[in-house]
């Protein structure tokens, strides 16, 4: 018998699956800062940034998948500052 994708069970596989990709994605996002977070001319707001971009993956990994997306949000904003930064 094939699965109802409206059911319960179905629903949440799939936003398990997405909030993981979504993870994976914002992974490779803040892996491609690394090497600069090391630069000695980089300043100090934005590697402070780069942090709170570091700890929310770090909790994004651990917390319930519905909490999440806000993390996620959180550091993507953050993020967003460490590309603006670094652009200049």
């Amino acid at each position: 018998m094939t699965p109802d994708p409206n059911t319960l069970s179905s629903r949440l596989d799939t936003l398990d699956v997405d909030v993981r990709l979504a993870i994976i994605e914002y992974d490779d996002c803040l892996a491609a800062y690394g090497p600069r977070a090391d630069d000695t001319t980089v300043p100090r707001h934005v590697l402070d940034d780069y942090a709170i971009a570091l700890d929310v993956l770090a909790l994004a990994r651990r917390v319930p998948t519905a909490d999440v997306p806000a993390l996620l949000a959180v550091g993507t904003r953050a993020l967003l500052r460490v590309h603006r930064a670094l652009r200049r």
